[in-house]
């Protein structure tokens, strides 16, 4: 979880184990972000960067940093 930053502790409850553990396996070089789609899946997905400037049907949960940072 010391790479885990969550930004939504409401969301993150629904989080689904897999999503997260696919997240860390994901966050190698760059940051991973956990996000509830428009159409309710929750994901693992490449980041905008910056969820403040995020646009879209996207609710962004938590940011999973790259490993050894």
């Amino acid at each position: 979880m010391d790479r885990i930053k969550i930004l939504d502790a409401t969301l993150w409850q629904e989080v689904p184990q897999d999503v997260i553990t696919e997240a860390e396996r994901s966050a190698v070089e760059s940051p991973v972000w956990i996000a509830r789609q428009g159409n309710g899946h929750i994901v693992a997905m490449d980041g905008p960067g910056d969820p403040e400037v995020a646009t879209g049907d996207v609710m962004f949960i938590a940011e999973v940093a790259p490993r050894g940072r």
